[in-house]
């Protein structure tokens, strides 16, 4: 087997880092079009619900509950591709201090200033930018407008039964 250029498997190494990056990014941005499309259709459906039509909100339950769904897997691609990605930038951080990287500027290293790290060379947890925690928080704030609709489709499904039923009996 022939000898490999430092240099050139570290630049192969960052430009596929930052496709795999970027690749997290086109995901989010489709998951983030699936729950809107989703919540959109709920909220038609409970409107609807609101003028009587009381089936609509029996047929935002497994909408509701498919994003929930969507909300869990989201957060797993997110937590996936952190690690991935980190172990890749853990990778490009010791490819640095290879030989034939002599006089590089060690980007990866400059950039313990924002993402500092503890004597090990391991991020340290709640300091510095980290993209991957803040992105985190999306599938929670969808996942919080989930299980508040489904709350008010209960309630409302309640309402609705406790009127026909007080029809029922003659109390209305």
């Amino acid at each position: 087997m022939g000898k490999v250029d430092t240099f050139d498997e570290y630049k192969l190494f960052v430009e596929d880092t930052a496709r795999l990056s970027d690749r997290r990014q086109t995901v989010t941005n489709t998951y983030i079009a699936v729950n809107s499309l989703l919540l959109g259709a709920i909220s038609f459906l409970i409107r609807d619900a609101a003028g009587g039509k009381w089936w609509g909100l029996l047929l935002a339950f497994p909408l509701l509950a498919g994003g929930i769904i969507v909300c869990c897997f989201w957060r797993q691609f997110i937590h996936k591709y952190k690690t991935l990605i980190g172990l890749r930038i853990d990778t490009l951080r010791s490819m640095e201090d290879l030989p034939g990287m002599e006089g590089s500027v060690r980007m990866y290293h400059v950039e313990d200033r924002i993402y500092p790290r503890d004597a090990e060379g391991k991020m340290i947890p709640g300091q510095g930018l980290n993209f991957s925690d803040l992105e985190k928080r999306l599938p929670m704030v969808f996942l919080i407008l989930y299980i508040l609709y489904t709350l008010a489709a209960v309630l409302a499904l309640g309402v609705i039964a406790a009127t026909a039923l007080a029809k029922c009996i003659g109390l209305m």
